[in-house]
């Protein structure tokens, strides 16, 4: 792979390969077909985690530790034609592994008998239509693609996977009867037609499981798998996206074209200052922004072309008169009813949607709907639309297509996460249906929220900077509090070791960390080896004297019979073996290790040395058991957390010096962590936030905060409750109080955070307000302030995280105060820096207490 995954997108490749394994294994032992999906929603990366999954599924991967599938068969089924060519290349553009030989465009010009094993094919319904050639033989080709699909599955060497695109659903308007004719071909692919065989894998992605399982309904003789479904809250903390939508709408009706097509030029080509300004200090590659401008449809005929033709002078006279560097050649289109056009003397090609994020020759882009079909362009930062109010649903699927980050990762710039819309022709109510559905706090209406909750709009940007009217020695304090990030959900120490020993080499940190570590693992397993040597001869020999069940089952059978006998085993089983251990202890440790092993018995023993004893032994290593629990793994897990743990303390300054890029791969080896470790809150140079209401009014402001506008004010967060507002009135009340922070909602590295387990799961809480008073000595200390309900789901859960984390750092504090609205409508308050109140906290489960009942009870004061 040519991309560095985010965590989450890791662990949902492992997860879709583990269930791809066991549908393979399940339907050649028995014939049994499955199904399940990928759920993610927009800007995920689906198509990136699917790319990994194909590469692995043919070529294996030591990264994911799975073998390779011989006779792997791919079908990509998209029911929009353009999707498959723009799924191919992205495919192309992240998996280095698989030849773009090997990703075929299949029609009506395929001649063979079947589909080739190790290859990826792509079709859309359209092609197999009823009348098309492909479902009819012709003198070069003597199979219809019926038959084709049909001998492919039949091959006992072969498994057909395949995947059912269903993620860009509804982005593009299509006819009743086309619809219904796409779905009827599509569930004759998956269910075969009473002559042709079903196909036994199928692989959905979707935007959201409901889909997925609607286009199903119909299956039948079907196993459901569980879904493999992404959080959208790991979707947003990673970065991929933006933090904000900024939406410029007129206040009055109007004709605003001009001026907001000029403000738009104006906002562009500030945003390309910044990225070059960004990208220089940074030592990235430029990013080359892209303005957007979208276009009405126009009327059919010549008349119909020569107004669009108008339009589209106009629009390029004033986006040249506000950009200094606009050349002849910085324009494109991708209006599909237009071929390549000139206007005024000015030349502007038509280009494909996906060519355009790696062509910065095109600054200007004129669209319509096009760019909304699974259209990804990262460097889109700023829409201008000349559309109508009543295009909502467009103008919700091309900002669903804005909202990737350039770099694939926040900066400390804000106003570079950040992409601006302005909206000439919209009118504010609508503006405001259109921001919940994309905050996910309105369903849009296909059902779906169709970007994960997160993302702010903003409709009067307020941008902010540190406050000089605060003491400088507030920022260094701030930045010192004690931040503890959740684990990851699926922990895996000894890659994480390994991530962290790439790192120290990149940085220069360690000489030679990669031996290192590898020199300290190895040391576990050969004390391992030694002190359960015992173990270590029962297992192996176990191994190499294997019970073998033989399964036979003719598809299309649901019958199987078994039979069973004891052999010596082969190094197949063997291998089988050691592949377990690989995928428990980590494919280079084992991997190195065996090597190890290997230079010292060809020393010893030359060309008679027993490798495959040996390769017995090291997979006997995993499965040796005290108490239930796998000893071996655990110490060598345990060795591979210390060492991480001792690389980022040592160098955790030198990694504060380093730039966003770098700070973003240690970011993410602390989020791998195996129990909450210490991290770094970094507090934002800059920040964009909500200024106004969609309504035009103006929030209240309030003084003291860290960051802050001009004049030294903070706008009200609109989603603040009435008591949040009077807690923070009374704590600003004090004149003690030198500043505050509103602490980010979000679980980022902006955030001081609290970890606390739910349901098993561990989860994560940001207290509200962090304030900075001068106490009798004359410090600045600093109080965590936390207004939470105690009637939501999972408030005493959250309780006993922050009893803990006030246990273990409360000596930081001033105060640690969590408060609610009491049944009185009074504030009420826990001092969880009070051990007592800490113990009531601790002891309510079993007790039978609620968060309520505390607040409400003898262990809390009136605020």
């Amino acid at each position: 792979m040519r991309y560095q995954l985010k965590d989450y997108q890791d662990d949902a490749a492992r997860a879709v390969l583990e269930r791809l394994e066991q549908c393979r294994e399940d339907y050649h032992r028995r014939g049994e077909r499955f199904s399940f999906a990928l759920s993610a929603t927009t800007g995920a990366g689906k198509t990136v985690i699917a790319a990994t999954v194909i590469e692995a599924l043919i070529h294996g991967s030591t990264e994911l530790d799975v073998e390779a599938d011989p006779g792997a068969v791919v079908l990509w089924i998209s029911k929009d034609p353009a999707l498959n060519e723009q799924t191919r290349h992205r495919i192309i553009e992240a998996a280095d592994r698989v030849p773009v030989g090997d990703l075929v465009l299949l029609d009506k010009d395929f001649a063979g008998e079947k589909l080739e094993k190790g290859t990826v094919y792509f079709i859309n319904p359209a092609k197999l239509a009823s009348s098309s050639l492909f479902v009819r033989k012709t003198n070069a080709r003597q199979f219809t693609f019926w038959e084709i699909l049909d001998n492919t599955i039949r091959d006992d060497q072969l498994t057909l996977y395949v995947i059912l695109d269903e993620a860009h659903e509804g982005m593009k308007a299509v006819r009743r009867d086309e619809a219904e004719e796409r779905q009827t071909i599509v569930q004759k692919i998956i269910n075969g037609n009473g002559t042709n065989l079903p196909v036994p894998i199928v692989w959905g992605i979707s935007a959201t499981p409901e889909r997925f399982t609607t286009a199903m309904a119909s299956a039948t003789e079907r196993t459901a798998k569980s879904n493999v479904v992404i959080d959208p809250v790991r979707v947003q903390a990673s970065g991929l996206l933006k933090n904000t939508l900024v939406l410029d709408i007129p206040d009055e009706k109007g004709d605003f074209e001009t001026s907001m097509l000029r403000d738009g030029t104006i906002e562009f080509v500030a945003q390309s200052a910044r990225w070059a300004d960004y990208c220089a200090a940074e030592g990235e590659n430029v990013v080359t922004p892209l303005l957007v401008v979208q276009l009405p449809n126009k009327e059919t005929g010549a008349a119909g072309e020569k107004a669009e033709d108008r339009l589209i002078a106009t629009t390029l006279n004033v986006i040249r008169g506000a950009f200094p560097e606009f050349t002849d050649d910085c324009v494109a289109h991708v209006l599909g009813d237009r071929g390549d056009l000139e206007i005024n003397g000015i030349p502007i090609p038509k280009v494909k949607p996906q060519d355009i994020q790696n062509d910065p020759t095109v600054r200007v882009l004129l669209a319509k709907d096009a760019v909304s079909t699974g259209w990804d362009c990262p460097r889109a930062e700023v829409l201008v639309s000349l559309r109508p109010a009543r295009d909502k649903t467009y103008i919700t699927q091309l900002l669903g297509r804005m909202v990737r980050t350039p770099l694939a990762r926040s900066t400390n710039d804000d106003r570079l996460n950040s992409a601006s819309c302005f909206l000439p022709h919209f009118d504010r109510p609508t503006a405001k249906a259109v921001s919940e559905e994309i905050m996910g706090i309105a369903k849009s209406r296909g059902g779906e929220p169709p970007l994960p909750p997160g993302p702010k709009v903003i409709f009067q940007p307020v941008d902010l900077a540190w406050n000089e009217k605060v003491p400088e020695e507030v920022r260094e304090l701030l930045e010192s509090l004690p931040s503890l990030p959740k684990p990851a959900a699926a922990p895996r120490p000894v890659k994480r070791a390994i991530d962290a020993a790439t790192a120290m080499a990149v940085d220069g940190f360690v000489d030679k960390p990669n031996e290192q570590l590898m020199s300290s693992l190895f040391g576990v397993l050969d004390g391992a080896a030694a002190q359960y040597a015992e173990d270590v001869e029962q297992i192996s020999a176990a191994i190499m004297e294997a019970e073998v069940r033989r399964f036979t089952a003719r598809h299309g059978d649901s019958s199987a019979q078994t039979s069973h006998m004891v052999r010596e085993a082969d190094e197949n089983t063997v291998k089988e073996a050691l592949g377990s251990t690989r995928r428990i202890l980590g494919a280079a440790v084992v991997t190195g290790y065996l090597k190890k092993l290997y230079q010292q018995a060809l020393t010893a023993d030359g060309i008679t040395a027993d490798l495959v004893s040996i390769d017995a032994r090291v997979a006997a290593l995993s499965r040796i058991e005290r108490n239930g629990e796998a000893v071996v793994v655990k110490a060598l897990q345990d060795t591979a957390e210390t060492q991480t743990r001792a690389w980022l303390e040592k160098y955790h300054g030198q990694i504060k010096l380093l730039g966003d890029a770098r700070q973003a791969v240690y970011d993410d080896i602390r989020g791998q962590a195996r129990e909450p470790e210490l991290t770094p809150t970094e507090l934002r140079t800059n920040q964009r936030v909500e200024g106004g209401t969609a309504e035009g009014e103006k929030l209240p402001r309030y003084p003291k905060h860290v960051l802050a506008d001009g004049d030294g004010q903070w706008p009200l967060d609109p989603k603040f409750t009435s008591w949040e507002k009077d807690v923070l009135a009374q704590e600003l009340d004090r004149s003690s109080v030198v500043a505050w922070y509103r602490n980010p909602s979000d679980a980022g590295k902006h955030s001081i955070r609290v970890p606390y387990r739910k349901d098993g799961l561990w989860k994560s809480l940001q207290p509200d307000f962090i304030f900075f008073d001068t106490n009798a000595g004359g410090q600045i200390v600093p109080s965590i302030v936390d207004p939470h309900s105690g009637s939501f789901t999972g408030a005493l859960e959250r309780l006993e995280g922050l009893a803990r984390y006030a246990a273990e750092h409360g000596a930081v504090y001033a105060r640690i105060d969590a408060i609610d609205e009491g049944r009185d409508k009074t504030l009420r308050s826990l001092d969880l820096k009070d051990p007592t109140v800490r113990a009531a906290i601790l002891a309510a489960e079993k007790d039978g207490k609620s968060a309520a009942d505390l607040f409400n009870g003898p262990q809390s004061r009136a605020y």
